[in-house]
């Protein structure tokens, strides 16, 4: 998955909704039972798009706030781009992203904090709030994992 796919994704999703809202804000003219309930499906339409366009746009689920999210570190359109400038072909990359999907989002984003940014547990620690043996367990855990899934 490139990030132009995306890109162009998210440019489609956002004139969509457009259109959707122009349509709905046309139905609110009129006093009909049936416009009535055209309204509110084109209403529960919109806010589907917009949280798949929240989505799309921040690379992790709209609404979560704990934890590891809070720092948003982790984004696999981020991920993908990153990883063109590392001599792996297609293959390989695509491999790495499902490899790292399949991690906690905590383990991930202690594993890329650690291992692709280069921060040592204690600044980790200190970041997510974690204790220096729990940001360990959870780099360990990825790289297990990652390793399994991966190499």
């Amino acid at each position: 998955m490139s990030a132009t796919w995306i890109e162009e994704m998210i440019r489609q999703y956002t004139t969509e909704t457009h259109v959707l809202e122009h349509y709905r804000d046309s139905l609110k003219l009129s006093d009909c039972l049936l416009v009535e309930e055209e309204f509110n499906t084109v209403s529960g339409m919109l806010s589907d798009m917009r949280y798949a366009l929240t989505w799309l746009r921040r690379g992790r689920r709209p609404g979560s706030r704990k934890g590891a999210e809070r720092t948003d570190v982790y984004r696999q359109r981020e991920i993908y781009i990153k990883l063109s400038g590392t001599g792996l072909n297609e293959s390989d990359k695509l491999s790495l992203v499902d490899a790292l999907l399949t991690l906690s989002d905590r383990e991930r984003t202690c594993f890329l904090l650690h291992m692709a940014q280069g921060l040592t547990l204690q600044e980790i620690s200190v970041r997510l709030n974690l204790s220096k043996s729990t940001v360990r367990m959870y780099v360990d855990r990825a790289k297990t994992k990652i390793s399994k899934d991966f190499l």
